[in-house]
């Protein structure tokens, strides 16, 4: 949860405010949109904001709205278009009476102690998830798993089908090593001649260590594997190093 430490209403110039308001702060006469109007920005906010669920707003050492975030974006542009200094502003839905969030920390003393930085961060409950490697510990929304148990879990699956041995296996059975791995390129001399020795590993395809011509051609000719070829033949450990990096990044 983000915390918003708010100072008392102040009066602003909308040309002069990078979100062209006319106030900012805490009064206790605004309504919550008038507050969340003044309050929910502009904020310079670490990497750990773009992983909060919500948002507390305090004033005097107590809640006074909460918000769940929808997203955080930069303010694009500061008094007479000038940079921002990297503030950004939080967009979001007000939680009202009834919501465990608001019910929990609206009107009640601030979750955390008071500090010089108005912006603060607290593990909220609400936000806490279960460790992913089953242990039942609770963390932090935005981790999966508690420091550690990640290699907990990897070694409870393993000894669930055997050895590592087995455990390879087995995976390479049920989801293939590397499926997308699959072209074997004709080993060939440096003129592009065919060797006729049988391909020794599996690439993918655009894998660019190969002998080239003048034109930048890769002379080796390029061919779909056969179904033994991906079950014998072990990948190009460039070709995994990409494929794995492509994964991560879909």
């Amino acid at each position: 949860m983000i915390v918003i430490n708010l100072g008392p209403e102040q009066r602003v110039d909308p040309a002069d405010d990078d979100l062209g308001r006319d106030r900012t702060g805490y009064s206790s006469t605004m309504s919550p949109i008038a507050l969340y109007d003044a309050g929910h920005g502009a904020w310079h906010l670490g990497e750990r904001a773009h992983k909060e669920r919500f948002a507390l707003m305090i004033f005097d050492g107590a809640g006074v709205l909460a918000v769940e975030i929808d997203r955080i974006e930069p303010v694009p542009t500061g008094t007479g278009g000038k940079a921002s200094g990297r503030r950004s502003v939080i967009h979001g839905e007000i939680l009202a009476a009834g919501h465990p969030v608001h019910d929990a920390h609206v009107g009640k003393p601030s979750p955390i102690p008071p500090q010089r930085n108005p912006i603060g961060y607290y593990d909220a409950a609400a936000e806490q998830v279960s460790c992913l490697c089953g242990c039942g510990e609770k963390i932090p929304a935005g981790k999966d798993f508690v420091q550690g148990h990640d290699q907990t879990a990897v070694r409870d699956r393993v000894s669930q089908i055997g050895t590592v041995r087995d455990f390879i296996e087995w995976f390479d059975r049920a989801h293939g090593a590397w499926p997308d791995i699959n072209v074997i390129h004709e080993p060939v001399t440096l003129d592009g001649t065919a060797t006729g020795a049988p391909a020794r590993m599996r690439h993918r395809l655009g894998c660019d260590h190969f002998p080239v011509d003048e034109s930048g051609r890769v002379l080796n000719t390029a061919r779909a594997a056969t179904r033994r070829e991906l079950e014998t033949l072990r990948p190009c450990k460039h070709c995994v190093s990409t494929s794995a990096k492509a994964a991560r990044e879909r």
